[in-house]
């Protein structure tokens, strides 16, 4: 839900599934179920995913008692599976000067957090870390598949920031902190990453994925296959961002259009994808799963005549994944949000 603020400030509205306006977002998901908040943070001192916002989203959440998951980008934009833009400000560094900077800035990040400490469920370091973090990465897109390259050139250096990283979090708390990779369905690249953090003793307590399965039409036993792999090393699994569409996508994510079995792409199979994900999820003892975006509806004719920076918009077509319609109503799958509840 880190749209939230952003949106709430442009004035656009949320309904519920009887078109009466919703006062509060996070009052609503928290009656659907919905219990834990993935904050997303980005290098910067003011805008939308910087430490001010961050901080302002989560006490909101921390107020109605909801489990926070500080994820922090070592960038200050995005940063995802095939990009790890280092900040701006730190990129002329040399490697131990970036290292730390990175001390610093994480140290400064959780003392900000100390008032609602006592509700982060753990830390998230980088985001979609498969191939590199923080200006650490392999541009080169065949070199991607040279693991052995990939243990030398990146991976090797890249261990390092986590481990200073993660020192730099349990200095002062002794919460879990994560590794979180986005390429779910490469079970390749997922063994050979883990094999090289365990070389290089990167110390981590939860294993995230993320899971699009209408990228492939995938089932739900994929998560199965990531519980394996997180349970072989002795690590706690969650799914750091997931969502299934209520219609065929256009824009930036045409590719995530394949329906998985016996779920549809319409709002009726999204709310039964949601119920089975979720059932599935409790099964399998998940630690946490987080819904990337769900409160972003907006379309491009929406989108004209208000004011969206360029590092944040809002019309790159999410709405299919979204759990409110293009007017803003409520979908049936904030129904589903229950079979998530843990007894």
């Amino acid at each position: 839900m880190n749209y939230a603020l952003l949106m709430k400030g442009l004035g656009l509205k949320w309904r519920d599934r009887d078109g009466k306006e919703i006062d509060d977002l996070f009052t609503f998901f928290k009656s659907k179920g919905v219990n834990r908040l993935r904050v997303r943070i980005w290098v910067g001192g003011s805008g939308p995913s910087r430490l001010p916002y961050a901080l302002k989203l989560a006490e909101e959440a921390y107020m109605l008692d909801f489990k926070i998951q500080p994820t922090i980008f070592l960038s200050d934009c995005w940063a995802d599976l095939y990009k790890q833009p280092e900040p701006k400000d730190w990129a002329s560094l040399d490697f131990q000067s970036k290292l730390s900077k990175i001390q610093s800035y994480i140290s400064s990040i959780v003392e900000s957090l100390t008032p609602i400490m006592d509700n982060c469920a753990y830390f998230q370091v980088g985001n979609e870390i498969d191939y590199g973090i923080c200006g650490v990465f392999a541009h080169d897109r065949k070199r991607r598949k040279n693991f052995e390259w990939l243990r030398k050139h990146v991976w090797k250096y890249e261990s390092t920031i986590l481990n200073e990283s993660f020192k730099a979090i349990k200095t002062y708390y002794g919460k879990p902190v994560a590794l979180h990779l986005g390429k779910w369905w490469d079970l390749g690249l997922i063994s050979s990453f883990l094999s090289a953090m365990d070389e290089f003793k990167v110390e981590y307590d939860v294993l995230c994925f993320s899971f699009y399965p209408s990228m492939f039409g995938a089932g739900l036993n994929r998560l199965e296959e990531l519980k394996g792999i997180a349970e072989d090393r002795g690590k706690l699994v969650a799914i750091a961002e997931y969502a299934y569409p209520s219609c065929p996508i256009k824009g930036q994510f045409w590719f995530m259009n394949k329906p998985s079995p016996d779920h549809p792409l319409t709002p009726e199979g999204q709310s039964l994808w949601l119920k089975d994900f979720l059932t599935c999820c409790k099964r399998l003892n998940l630690y946490a799963a987080f819904y990337w975006s769900p409160e972003l509806y907006l379309t491009k004719n929406q989108v004209k005549g208000l004011y969206v920076s360029e590092e944040m918009p809002l019309d790159f077509g999410w709405g299919p994944m979204s759990f409110f319609d293009e007017d803003g109503y409520a979908k049936p799958c904030v129904e589903s949000l229950s079979y998530g509840i843990v007894d």
